[in-house]
């Protein structure tokens, strides 16, 4: 893949729809509204509940056949097609190898090792520096079972004693190497003095979804000890940091390519991947509740912008929306006199369902753009690797029903 072709093709794309991702519906609302083709809403109010779903899980339906929207979709679709890795086979390991071991993360697992276990047949390095490896899984059966010693780096010293417990407990295989625990935050200067004695040139830097900046910090963390290798998978991009860590690359910076804000950010977190009907239906249920609440706040209090709330538990957004309202005002420490039958008569009201109904459908449209934008900010990091020397795969390592940011960089030094 030429990621600089590539990238410049979703820039356009990018800002052709920034209006959208920019803003969530409910700032701004109404006007966020006109950002929408009329033409998409209303093609998307025709369709069934289960047409609807189809869509939002980014499945191609009849429906759509003919429509600008599908082609919006389908552009979506093109421009964050990523090769997917080589099929292997399924480890060939007892059943006691992932006792304990949740289905996403055996799946993930059953991904990687091959990947790493080829790069060490062909290019040879002293271990993995696993960060926030948690109790230890990959690294277990990375040491036990492929004889790769693993070093496993969490903030979390309860996870890490879990992780010592179990290995006393798991049958170690003749030829097994140890997996060592370290208990360290990975980028904290305290802690930097022992970061710098793991990470060297036969070091591979292995982080399974880094959270927000994290990414970032081991992608940088690899470039300053020259490591051999790097296979990075990013999560909580809106945990990053807009004004500081995106972009990385100076083609990204050269070339002005547009920032993601907050929102854009969240966006691409969310890029959604297939659910339950039942999941869906809950998802339409938080969304009315919450957005009947800021048209209450709009109305009644002149609230224009989308105040944090959190969320209930699920089957707050079950029951009336008086119990939901209840306990939104209570958080908001809003004093009020309204009655029960008034919430319940707001929510009920044609006209303000009508509202709800086209803000979720303007909802279902913006969500396309998750992976889009995901996509857009890997590159960059994709980019900036090959700027410091680095030969740089961006490929799909997991299937996204089981685990969606399944988006790996895996970065090998240029040899001399």
């Amino acid at each position: 893949m030429n990621y600089k072709s590539h990238a410049m093709k979703l820039l356009d794309f990018v800002n052709l729809y920034a209006p959208m991702w920019k803003e969530e519906i409910m700032n701004e609302y109404p006007e966020t509204i006109s950002d929408y083709p009329r033409e998409w809403i209303d093609l998307l109010d025709s369709l069934s509940e289960k047409e609807l779903y189809d869509v939002d899980c980014k499945r191609d339906i009849p429906a759509l056949s003919g429509s600008s929207f599908r082609e919006f979709v389908q552009t979506i679709k093109t421009l964050t097609e990523v090769p997917k890795i080589p099929e292997s086979p399924e480890l060939p390991l007892e059943m006691w190898a992932f006792h304990g071991v949740k289905k996403k993360k055996k799946h993930e697992i059953q991904k990687i090792v091959p990947v790493l276990k080829n790069l060490r047949d062909h290019r040879h390095f002293d271990y993995v520096v696993d960060i926030g490896g948690g109790v230890g899984h990959l690294s277990r059966v990375l040491s036990h079972y492929h004889q790769i010693p693993s070093i496993s780096i969490d903030q979390n010293s309860e996870f890490q004693e879990i992780g010592k417990e179990r290995l006393k407990k798991f049958r170690k295989l003749d030829g097994a190497k140890d997996v060592t625990f370290m208990n360290l935050t990975f980028g904290r200067a305290e802690d930097q003095a022992a970061l710098e004695k793991v990470f060297h040139e036969k070091s591979v830097s292995l982080g399974l979804h880094t959270c927000g900046p994290l990414a970032n910090k081991l992608i940088q963390n690899t470039i300053d000890h020259r490591s051999m290798g790097l296979l990075n998978f990013g999560c909580c991009y809106y945990r990053i940091n807009p004004e500081i860590d995106f972009p990385l690359s100076n083609f990204y910076k050269e070339n002005n390519f547009t920032r993601l804000n907050l929102f854009g950010l969240s966006l691409a977190t969310r890029s959604h991947a297939a659910m339950e009907l039942s999941t869906y239906q809950t998802k339409e249920r938080v969304k009315n509740y919450r957005y009947a609440l800021h048209l209450f706040l709009m109305k009644h209090y002149n609230n224009k912008y989308a105040t944090d709330v959190g969320e209930c538990q699920i089957q707050t957004y079950w029951k009336p929306f008086q119990f939901y309202i209840r306990e939104k005002l209570a958080e908001l420490k809003i004093e009020h006199t309204f009655s029960d039958e008034y919430f319940n008569e707001f929510y009920a009201d044609p006209s303000l369902q009508r509202e709800l109904r086209v803000m979720f459908l303007c909802n279902i449209i913006r969500w396309q753009l998750g992976r889009a934008l995901e996509v857009y900010l890997q590159l960059d990091r994709c980019l900036y690797l090959e700027e410091q020397g680095y030969d740089v795969k961006l490929e799909q390592y997991f299937d996204e029903e089981l685990s969606p940011r399944n988006l790996g960089i895996l970065a090998l030094l240029k040899q001399a």
